[in-house]
């Protein structure tokens, strides 16, 4: 499996708490990619949502990436894992 590593660089501005990682294999050809949680249907439900960034932790578009997801338990892990990709803190 691929890894995401954390970079711990501050991703603001999107509609809940957000990450930065960067990508040991580009996800249809992005190298760092900001994922976040954010209430989806009202409270019953949240969504997990990836997009492509920049290696500074600014979004490049908004378009979801493969690997966002709904579901009420949705964690930023759980979409990456579904796109591919396993969680390592930053070294």
């Amino acid at each position: 499996m691929h890894t995401a590593t954390d970079t711990s660089i501050e991703a603001t501005g999107f509609a809940g708490p957000a990450r930065h990682y960067a990508l040991s294999e580009p996800l249809l050809g992005n190298d760092h990619v900001i994922v976040w949680i954010q209430e989806a249907f009202g409270r019953q439900s949240a969504e997990a949502v990836i997009v492509p960034a920049r290696p500074d932790g600014s979004a490049i578009t908004m378009t979801k990436l493969p690997g966002s997801y709904i579901h009420p338990d949705a964690t930023r892990e759980g979409a990456l894992w579904l796109a591919g990709y396993e969680v390592k803190e930053t070294p």
